[in-house]
C-alpha cells in the first residue's frame, strides 16, 4: 500500500513543525514557514489566519497521530496492562519530543487551550489512557481509586517535565522514569 501524497497544507504544517521545533514560538515568522516549505505567504492564509492557528493545527495533528498510534499499537498489547501504559507513554514522549515548545507556549498563554478541536482531540487521548488503566484496575494488575486522576497526572508530568526539563533529559529517561512513578503507584510497587 503506498502512502498518499501530502496535500499542500501538510506541507505546510510540516515546514512549520520543523521550524517551531527548532526556534521559540516568537522567533517564527510566516514568511519563514512560507519559504521553508515552497510556497507564497498568502498561501498560508488560505488555510489559516494567522501563525497561532499554524501552530494550534499542528499541536491538533500531533494529538491526532497519539490516538492513531495508540489505535495501532495498543491492540498488539492483547490486554497487558504494562505494555499497553508503556505504549502510551512512547506515544506521548514522541509527540513532545517532536514539539517541545508546545508546553512553554501554552503555559504563556500565546495560544488559547480553549480551543474547541484541540479541547475534543486532548479528551480522547485522556479518556484513552484512563481506558487503559480501568483495564489494568479490573484485570488485578492495578490498583487505582481514580484512573481519570491519574491520566491528567500522566499528562501532566510530562508537560511539567517540558516546562522545566532537568539538565541531560532524554526521551529514555523520561520513559523509564515514568514507568518507574506507575509502577510505584498505581501498580502497588509491582515489576511487570
Amino acid at each position: 500500500m503506498t502512502k498518499p501524497r501530502p496535500t499542500r497544507a501538510d506541507e505546510i504544517l510540516d515546514a512549520a513543525a520543523a521550524l517551531f521545533a527548532a526556534r521559540p514560538f516568537h522567533e517564527v515568522r510566516l514568511e519563514d514557514i512560507a519559504s521553508l516549505a515552497q510556497v507564497g505567504k498568502g498561501t498560508i492564509y488560505l488555510y489559516w489566519s494567522s501563525k497561532e492557528e499554524v501552530y494550534l493545527a499542528i499541536i491538533r495533528r500531533g494529538f491526532a497521530a497519539v490516538m492513531e498510534r495508540l489505535d495501532l499499537d495498543l491492540p498488539a498489547c492483547r490486554g497487558r496492562c504494562w505494555d499497553e501504559l508503556r505504549v502510551v507513554v512512547h506515544a506521548l514522549l514522541d509527540f513532545a519530543f517532536a514539539f517541545p515548545g508546545v508546553y512553554r507556549i501554552m503555559r504563556g498563554g500565546n495560544l488559547t487551550p480553549e480551543d474547541p478541536d484541540l479541547q475534543a482531540i486532548r479528551r480522547k487521548v485522556t479518556e484513552r489512557i484512563q481506558a487503559v488503566i480501568e483495564r489494568g484496575v479490573a484485570s488485578g494488575e492495578l490498583v487505582d481509586p481514580c484512573p481519570e486522576l491519574t491520566a491528567q497526572y500522566l499528562l501532566s508530568s510530562i508537560r511539567g517535565a517540558f516546562l522545566y526539563p532537568p539538565a541531560g533529559m532524554t526521551r529514555e529517561l523520561l520513559s523509564d522514569h515514568l514507568m518507574h512513578i506507575l509502577k510505584g503507584g498505581i501498580g502497588g510497587g509491582t515489576r511487570p
